[in-house]
């Protein structure tokens, strides 16, 4: 008789992940499930038993979500060039194309196509962040996640965005990305990581912006698996069964 095989997960830095939760994380990689994993006292969202084809469409929604403006339902169709935004204690799970998108409580967030200006002929899916959270996975392609205070031009990675007018939480959880506070070409910074290795935070110092190392928080590897999941995707730091 064959043995059963095990999903191995790298620990999130910092932590260790213990086997209750990789084997967790592996019935729901297995079985094509993204159960109630909204920790830290968020309310749990089912997702469905398994991963419906990609569709530009809300997939799951708490409290208010407003799509241009309007209230919109489970199932209301999203587009590039909609705005997305959500009242208080509201939540938005939503899907643009081969992207995948986790919009927390009174944000706003605008998804676009743009031409590139370095390729021509080449579109650039473009994220803007005024305020708020937001979790993204993405495909491959070129984007670019825009805020008030700084740019990060990535190609088919995930990234976390907090955004208000005092200063910009980035983590880029997996990929390549480039990071330039606005106005400060010379504080780049160009990662290529694999597990939530360089968070960033970018505030306004009193001789110009400032990025600086900080600790991963607001998101989690369960929210991660799950936007992937609706993709029909995984995350690279989890090995998929063979």
């Amino acid at each position: 008789m064959k043995k059963s095989r095990t999903t191995k997960i790298p620990p999130t830095p910092g932590k260790d992940i213990d086997r209750p939760r990789r084997a967790w994380l592996y019935r729901l990689l297995a079985a094509g499930v993204v159960g109630t994993m909204w920790g830290g006292g968020r309310r749990p969202l089912a997702m469905p038993a398994a991963p419906p084809p990609p569709a530009s469409v809300l997939h799951r929604r708490t409290g208010l979500v407003q799509i241009n403006g309007v209230a919109a339902e489970v199932g209301a169709p999203v587009a590039p060039g909609d705005v997305v935004s959500t009242g208080p204690d509201s939540e938005a799970v939503f899907v643009v194309g081969d992207d995948g998108f986790l919009l927390r409580a009174d944000s706003q967030v605008t998804i676009a196509d743009r031409p590139s200006e370095q390729a021509p002929g080449v579109m650039v899916r473009e994220l803007t962040l005024v305020s708020g959270r937001i979790l993204s996975v993405f495909g491959p392609k070129p984007i670019s996640l825009k805020t008030p205070l700084a740019n990060i031009g990535i190609r088919g990675t995930a990234a976390y965005l907090e955004s208000d007018p005092a200063s910009m939480n980035v983590c880029v959880c997996y990929g390549h990305a480039v990071m330039t506070p606005n106005g400060a070409p010379a504080l780049s910074e160009e990662v290529d990581n694999h597990h939530h290795e360089t968070p960033r935070l970018v505030h306004p110092g009193p001789h110009g912006p400032v990025m600086e190392k900080m600790p991963i928080k607001n998101h989690t590897d369960e929210e991660l698996v799950m936007l992937e999941a609706l993709l029909g995707r995984v995350p690279p730091f989890v090995t998929k069964p063979k």
